[in-house]
């Protein structure tokens, strides 16, 4: 059975399959929203069997970073993304082989996009009065830095 990143990789959708959109979009089991983590995991699963899979994950996430903009759907998704690839980077050694930590080792033009993004994320949860927002946020930011993520992702 091909996974849905070998399948994204076989089309070139990584935007789609990073934002878990039309064919990628994968429903969590308990309230069928869609789970960033399933897509990770399956990601994982695939690298594994693999010859260089930090070329490939960087290849695939760049090609998604570069489609990010401004807007809270894609800010949340981005963060989303980097907080799945901490917590899984801890399970499965193919993601950080040889020291190798995706965001950390991005282009200087990657790491401004995810900074500018995250700083517009910071901004938009500053604006709102939804204690749920605002509570989801600082502890998906805790997570990421716990998960060895960087602790300032708005300044890379």
């Amino acid at each position: 059975m091909i996974s849905n990143f070998e399948k994204a990789l076989n089309r070139v959708e990584f935007p789609d399959y990073f934002r878990v959109s039309g064919i990628y979009f994968t429903r969590g089991p308990d309230w069928g929203n869609q789970l960033h983590i399933i897509n990770w995991q399956g990601l994982c699963g695939f690298l594994e069997t693999q010859k260089d899979p930090v070329q490939i994950l960087k290849g695939a996430f760049e090609k998604y970073v570069i489609t990010v903009k401004n807007s809270l759907e894609d800010a949340n998704d981005l963060l989303e993304n980097i907080g799945c690839y901490y917590y899984m980077r801890k399970k499965d050694l193919a993601l950080s082989a040889n020291g190798y930590d995706l965001i950390l080792d991005m282009s200087s033009n990657e790491k401004r996009t995810i900074s500018k993004c995250m700083e517009f994320l910071h901004q938009e949860r500053n604006k709102t009065t939804n204690a749920q927002d605002i509570e989801l946020y600082s502890w998906r930011l805790s997570k990421l830095i716990n998960d060895g993520g960087p602790s300032d992702i708005a300044n890379l």
